[in-house]
C-alpha cells in the first residue's frame, strides 16, 4: 500500500501549499444570498478584509465589479434588475478595496452566477463635461476639508462617531426627484465618472472630461430628476411636485460654470453571453 502512502502524503503537501499560496483572486470565505433587506435600502461597505453588500441589484453587483456603466451593458436578463442579493465576503490577506470590488468580485459572480461575456466596442452617444461660457464657478479643495483615501491601499479603520469625509468621494443624499451632490476633495475627471456612473436616468452616456481642470475641488450641485413616463390610464402622480430644482444641464452651468456638449464615441461594451441564478451557497 505504499502507492496510497505516497498518495496521501502528496495530497496533504498541495493542501498545505494551497493554505500557504491561497488565490489572491478569490475571497476565503463568501455568501451570496437573496437580499434580506426590508427597508429597501442599499449598502456597500469596505473594511480591512472584508466587503460587505446589501440589498444590490445583481446589475449593479455587475457594474461595480468590471467597473463600467449601465449604458455599458448588454444582453442582459430582466431579472438582472429585479433580483437583489446580500454579498459577504472575507480574505485574509487584507487586500484593498480596487482588489475586492474589482478581480475578486469578478471571480465571486463568474463562481456563483456562472456568469460569461465579453467585450466589444460600439460607437455610441456621450457628452463632454466642458468649461460654460462664463467661466468655472469652482473653489480649489481647502486643505483639512477631506481626508486622503487610496482605493489601491487595504480600507482605513473606521472609528465611532462623526463619519470620515474622505478625499474623492462624492456623496448624494436624495429627497423624493431631489439630489444634491456634496463634493470633497473631487477632480473633473472624477465628476465625469460619477454623472456617467450615478445618473444614467437622467444622461444615460458616457460622459467625458474635457474641462482641461486640474487639481481637486469642494462644491456642492443641487437639481432634480425628471419624473419617471406616466403609466396610460393612470392618475398623475402628486409625488412628482417636489422637483423643486434645475435639470442637471442647468444646474451645472448655473452653480458650477460648466456645461454638457453632446457627442458620439467609441465605447468598450460588455455583453452578457451566460448568466443564471445561483443555487446556493
Amino acid at each position: 500500500m505504499r502507492w496510497q502512502a505516497n498518495f496521501l502524503l502528496t495530497s496533504a503537501v498541495a493542501l498545505l501549499a494551497q493554505g500557504q499560496s491561497p488565490d489572491p483572486l478569490r475571497f476565503d470565505v463568501a455568501t451570496v444570498k437573496p437580499t434580506a433587506s426590508t427597508d429597501g435600502r442599499a449598502l456597500l461597505q469596505a473594511t480591512p478584509g472584508r466587503l460587505v453588500m446589501t440589498n444590490l441589484a445583481l446589475r449593479r453587483l455587475i457594474l461595480i465589479a468590471y467597473e463600467v456603466q449601465d449604458y455599458q451593458l448588454g444582453g442582459a436578463p430582466s431579472w438582472l434588475d429585479s433580483e437583489h442579493y446580500d454579498v459577504q465576503a472575507k480574505a485574509e490577506s487584507n487586500p484593498s478595496v480596487k482588489q475586492m470590488e474589482g478581480p475578486m468580485l469578478r471571480r465571486l459572480l463568474e463562481e456563483r452566477f456562472r456568469l460569461a461575456l465579453h467585450r466589444e466596442t460600439r460607437q455610441l452617444p456621450a457628452y463632454v463635461l466642458s468649461i460654460g461660457k462664463t467661466g468655472p464657478k469652482l473653489q480649489p479643495a481647502q486643505e483639512g476639508s477631506c481626508t486622503p483615501y487610496d482605493t489601491n491601499s487595504p480600507p482605513p479603520v473606521t472609528r465611532p462617531g462623526a463619519p470620515t469625509v474622505f478625499c474623492g468621494f462624492q456623496r448624494t443624499p436624495m429627497e423624493g426627484l431631489n439630489r444634491t451632490l456634496d463634493a470633497k476633495g473631487v477632480t473633473m475627471a472624477a465628476l465625469a465618472t460619477n454623472l456617467s456612473r450615478a445618473y444614467t436616468a437622467a444622461l444615460g452616456r458616457n460622459v467625458i472630461d474635457g474641462t482641461g481642470l486640474t487639481g481637486a475641488f469642494d462644491f456642492q450641485l443641487t437639481w432634480s430628476m425628471d419624473p419617471p413616463a406616466a403609466t396610460p390610464g393612470a392618475a398623475e402622480n402628486a409625488s412628482h411636485a417636489d422637483a423643486t430644482g434645475p435639470s442637471i444641464f442647468a444646474a451645472l452651468q448655473e452653480q458650477l460654470g460648466l456645461r454638457l456638449e453632446p457627442t458620439k464615441g467609441p465605447v468598450e461594451v460588455l455583453v452578457i453571453d451566460h448568466i443564471e441564478k445561483p443555487s446556493g451557497n
